[in-house]
């Protein structure tokens, strides 16, 4: 079994740490980060399994987006792809992906949906939702 001298114990050690330090400083010129003003929705808010905020409420023929905090995340709600997903009689299917469920945005990317039916959409993230991150857009007439 290989031993770790202590010299280089201290640099691992130093070095993860000034990564910790340098992961919290933060640019506050365009507001807090995690709240970008890209987006109605933030899909992984300093990287967590959620959606923010978790219910939004919009109106027919609203377009709503979402934008991407984090890697990793995706917005789907077409039933079929995981058994959380609901939506209204007659509402129209989306998904940020096409084909793949496991398919992802990229980190800081954003994805759009107009909301032409009222009634209550449950979505998720395909690959987070037994994590629980599950979101809800309410449209209203």
């Amino acid at each position: 079994m290989p031993r770790c001298s202590r010299r280089s114990l201290l640099r691992t050690t130093g070095l993860a740490a000034a990564g910790v330090v340098a992961g919290c400083a933060t640019d506050d010129s365009d507001g807090p980060t995690g709240t970008p003003d890209s987006g109605d929705i933030v899909a992984g808010p300093d990287g967590a399994y959620a959606f923010e905020p978790e219910e939004y409420t919009a109106s027919v023929g609203e377009t709503v987006t979402w934008y991407f905090d984090s890697p990793t995340h995706n917005v789907g709600c077409r039933p079929g792809d995981s058994p959380q997903i609901s939506l209204p009689d007659g509402a129209e299917p989306f998904a940020s992906y096409d084909d793949s469920v496991g398919e992802t945005v990229p980190q800081g990317d954003t994805y759009e949906h107009t909301f032409e039916t009222a009634g209550e959409y449950t979505y998720v993230c395909v690959p987070h939702a037994r994590q629980g991150m599950v979101g809800t857009v309410v449209v209203e007439e």
